[in-house]
């Protein structure tokens, strides 16, 4: 099949869930379509990893920019909401209809929604995918924003986007969700059924490990890019409370973030049991390097990679039921769920005193990974998909 995918972000370098995602699906699916890429960018220093991508049989680039330009603020003045507005792109939409015209594409494949704007009217069917329900993120910050005044204007633009979503859905040919909580709201509106097709991990490049935990080695890892709000209000949540209180308990107990885009404003809780790590060449040093991965998120939606490659790799999780959202694990077996800073010490505590419970609990959640979340399947989920909608 001949298939036109257009992306909000380059697959590459492999630094969001998104172009993880992405990458892995395109570079199985490569073998056995042609698929012609056209992607958003926000800098032209992207276009060196242009390479990394020729696997594809064409990559094309439009350079957005960053989202925060007068253009953008003006146009969510309008119908579109502030996304929806970034990726209004008279470029992309003119490179589209030029490709439709020009090869015989039998599907358009949006990733995720808010690149419609920049869709001409098709005349092949159109599947979208959705990385998570994206209006319902963005309430759930809102509702938690910090100048109650300003939340009536947020709010005018969540429903812009919900609007917008929820319309794109109706007009896909097919609907992709990466989880079943996605796929019940989808499904809520429009009639047509919703595959889900999840997010994974590559199994042979994550390798699991027995891990050595004590009251004396806690070594504990957050991993999040900081430019996505619901990584930046769980940073805030564990350096603010749950940190403190871990290392009162266990003073030798050590933290490391990994991600881009740490928030200033947080600096000041930074201190000699926390350390910062903005990129690293391979982040499976990381999780080799660690033995529990704190997880306190506090807006759900989609699926956590971080959670993904920490269990493929023998880390010991525990999150909130909003992180563990949309996974097959069971909380207490498989990770352990905590929402309050009690909960967190009881369970490193649990940790701590029975090595044995938790050496099953991660052996068990490599197999889920294996099972459940291994790219090799779920790439063949989407192949049929992709056939099916022609």
């Amino acid at each position: 099949m001949n298939i036109l995918f257009i992306s909000a972000v380059l697959p590459y370098p492999l630094h969001s869930g998104g172009q993880i995602r992405m990458y892995q699906l395109l570079r199985r699916l490569s073998k056995k379509h042609s698929i012609t890429l056209l992607s958003f960018i926000r800098s032209e220093n992207e276009r060196q990893h242009l390479k990394e991508l020729s696997f594809l049989t064409r990559v094309e680039t439009v350079h957005r920019g960053k989202a925060l330009q007068v253009k953008y603020l003006l146009g969510a003045l309008g119908n579109y909401s502030w996304l929806l507005s970034s990726y209004n792109n008279a470029d992309m939409r003119a490179r589209i209809t030029h490709e439709l015209a020009t090869h015989p594409y039998d599907l358009v494949h949006i990733e995720p929604f808010y690149v419609y704007p920049s869709l001409p009217k098709i005349a092949i069917p159109l599947v979208t995918s959705e990385h998570n329900v994206e209006y319902a993120v963005y309430e759930q910050f809102v509702q938690k924003f910090p100048l109650p005044f300003l939340r009536p204007f947020l709010f005018l633009d969540v429903v812009k986007t919900r609007i917008w979503e929820e319309s794109t859905w109706k007009k896909s040919n097919s609907l992709i969700a990466v989880s079943e909580e996605d796929k019940q709201v989808m499904e809520s509106v429009r009639k047509n059924p919703v595959t889900v097709i999840p997010n994974g991990v590559d199994c042979t490049h994550y390798v699991y490990s027995k891990k050595t935990i004590s009251a004396d080695s806690l070594r504990c890892l957050f991993i999040g890019d900081f430019a996505w709000m619901p990584n930046r209000e769980a940073v805030r949540t564990l350096l603010t409370s749950i940190w403190p209180s871990v290392t009162a308990l266990y003073p030798k107990a050590t933290l490391t973030i990994v991600g881009k885009q740490f928030p200033k404003a947080l600096t000041a809780y930074v201190n000699s049991s926390v350390r910062l790590v903005e990129y690293v060449p391979d982040i499976r040093t990381v999780y080799d390097a660690h033995t529990i991965l704190l997880a306190p998120m506090g807006i759900g939606g989609g699926t956590k990679f971080k959670l993904l490659e920490a269990m493929a790799s023998g880390l010991v999780v525990i999150s909130s039921k909003e992180g563990r959202m949309g996974l097959l694990v069971k909380p207490q077996e498989d990770v352990f769920e905590a929402h309050t800073k009690e909960e967190y010490l009881e369970a490193l505590q649990t940790i701590c005193q029975h090595p044995e419970k938790v050496s099953v609990m991660t052996r068990h959640a490599r197999e889920i990974i294996e099972k459940q979340y291994n790219w090799d399947t779920i790439a063949q989920a989407l192949d049929k998909t992709w056939r099916s909608t022609t």
